[in-house]
């Protein structure tokens, strides 16, 4: 295991990629920010709907009217749960914390906008 503040160990990365690959649905996501009514109804559109396939380098995010991919490294692991930084095509990235509870992901945005928790359940 990689220590909270540290980089983690390339067995630990591959470790968690192997886990974190393969096709994962949407089940549900709290904001714990205002989010404008519009956009609202486009996240709730998206729950039981949108399949989020990871690979070892890629996140690729589909459902009703969305589809986008965004690259991911993993920058620390601590027993079930690890950080990882997702980066937009334009260069921006955002951490985002991730858990492991048996056959889901809850994951929790930890840069703005997307502050809030999400759970993905393995389908693949």
């Amino acid at each position: 295991m990689a220590c909270a503040k540290s980089q983690a160990r390339v067995s630990d990365v591959q470790q968690l990629t192997s886990r974190l690959q393969g096709t994962w649905l949407l089940q549900s996501y709290r904001s714990t920010v205002s989010v404008e009514l519009a956009l609202q109804a486009l996240l709730l559109s998206q729950f039981g709907k949108m399949q989020v396939r990871i690979d070892g380098s890629n996140i690729t995010a589909t459902g009703p009217g969305i589809q986008v991919t965004r690259s991911y490294q993993i920058q620390e692991i601590v027993d079930e749960t690890a950080t990882l930084v997702v980066a937009e095509p334009t260069g921006v990235t955002g951490r985002v914390w991730i858990e492991f509870r048996d056959n889901s992901l809850v994951f929790r945005p930890l840069d703005g906008p997307w502050n809030g928790e999400g759970l993905l359940i393995r389908v693949k």
